[in-house]
């Protein structure tokens, strides 16, 4: 009895378990956080490849080829995709967005204004999480979207 109450009041080692169940808190937090940077690094490299395919189309005109080059080109990425390609419509700028609108149509509904022609730029990355838990719900692709006006 007596070892074991001098076992129970012996406080060599009590700071290094400390420390290792602190440690594994600690490294599970870490590992979300490099996640959550990995994801918005991925986020922004959509973005910014959509972002340099309107500017290309804005600059040159549409050429779904081109456009997509230049997209897979500015994301840095080699697992970025155009998926769906590149796409030109006929639009009406409105107060919630731009309605599409048939090639051909001589002016917005209730304005005098001409409709636009307007290029939507898409891409999509997959993400993949170093720490894959039921907790923390990440997306497993992470896609942009962008419109310009060309015309």
């Amino acid at each position: 009895m007596k070892n074991m109450l001098r076992f129970l009041q012996d406080e060599n080692g009590f700071a290094a378990a400390e420390f290792g169940a602190v440690g594994a808190i600690l490294t599970i937090c870490t590992i979300g956080v490099v996640d959550i940077g990995n994801l918005v690094r991925t986020s922004m490299r959509a973005k910014y490849a959509v972002a340099a395919g309107a500017s290309y189309a804005f600059r040159n005109g549409f050429d779904a080829s081109a456009i997509s080059a230049a997209v897979t080109a500015a994301s840095n990425a080699p697992s970025i995709s155009v998926s769906p390609g590149p796409s030109q419509f006929y639009g009406c700028a409105t107060t919630s967005g731009i309605r599409t609108v048939e090639h051909g149509s001589t002016a917005c509904e209730g304005t005098t204004l001409m409709p636009g022609v307007y290029v939507r730029v898409n891409a999509s990355a997959p993400f993949t999480p170093i720490f894959n838990s039921s907790v923390f719900s990440y997306p497993r692709v992470v896609s942009a979207t962008s419109v310009v006006r060309i015309k």
